[in-house]
């Protein structure tokens, strides 16, 4: 039966890609992908839609917000649920990662959300799947600018709370490697915003990397620096927020 429902959907997503199919894969990797019998049609079914995915990311995703979201939700639930998924020789990780990196600046506060959410659950299973380390090792600078950039004013503010939990969970599990992706990011003038000075950016770092326990502490750093960034630090509208 398992079998059967994932070759169907995996037709049916190849032919015509829906927000729907992604989601019914999403609740079946939930239910089924922990048991042994299931785990191969499972694991076939999440590469299919993953590799069809991608070249809608290649030729152009930002007439596809739903399915970007709902995409990013399916490699989240994946990384939360069986991340053996990602040991795969036929799962492009790298693609992957990079999908997100332009998911992260999508208008869309949901697709940004999700895509904040697959970030973090990538990075905590960084040490226990080689392919994962070795993207971020690789390009994990990339995905200190895209968050940079959503803080500097590029993302809603409502929005930086999830950026903080992608910060967090880089000090976490990347600390060595964070401290020097964010001198070099932080280094060019003007980024991430041209109302920063290079001491507040300077302090702003340092706040960061010494927050490896504190959560809520990070997300109250992430804050006062997007208000700067936006020039609203010490109006009376910043106090509404």
């Amino acid at each position: 039966m398992v079998s059967q429902l994932s070759e169907m959907l995996g037709q049916m997503y190849s032919t015509i890609p829906q927000v729907s199919a992604l989601d019914l894969t999403r609740q079946m990797l939930h239910i089924f992908s922990i048991e042994p019998e299931h785990f191969p049609p499972i694991k076939a079914l999440f590469e299919l839609v993953t590799s069809v995915t991608l070249s809608i990311f290649q030729q152009g995703p930002r007439d596809h917000p739903d399915i970007v979201d709902s995409f990013m939700q399916l490699q989240a639930q994946a990384l939360k649920r069986k991340p053996d998924l990602f040991l795969s020789d036929s799962l492009d990780v790298k693609a992957v990662y990079h999908c997100g990196l332009l998911s992260l600046k999508f208008p869309e506060a949901p697709t940004v959300k999700s895509t904040c959410f697959f970030f973090t659950e990538l990075l905590a299973h960084c040490s226990d799947v080689p392919p994962l380390a070795r993207v971020v090792q690789e390009d994990g600078k990339l995905l200190i600018q895209a968050v940079l950039e959503g803080i500097g004013g590029g993302a809603p503010r409502s929005l930086m709370d999830q950026f903080a939990e992608v910060l967090f969970s880089l000090n976490k599990h990347c600390f060595a490697l964070l401290g020097v992706w964010l001198k070099e990011a932080l280094q060019p003038p003007g980024f991430p915003s041209a109302r920063v000075t290079t001491e507040q950016k300077n302090n702003f770092s340092q706040q960061i990397l010494r927050e490896r326990v504190n959560k809520s502490r990070v997300k109250e750093i992430v804050k006062d620096f997007t208000l700067l960034c936006r020039g609203l630090h010490g109006t009376e509208y910043a106090a509404e927020y």
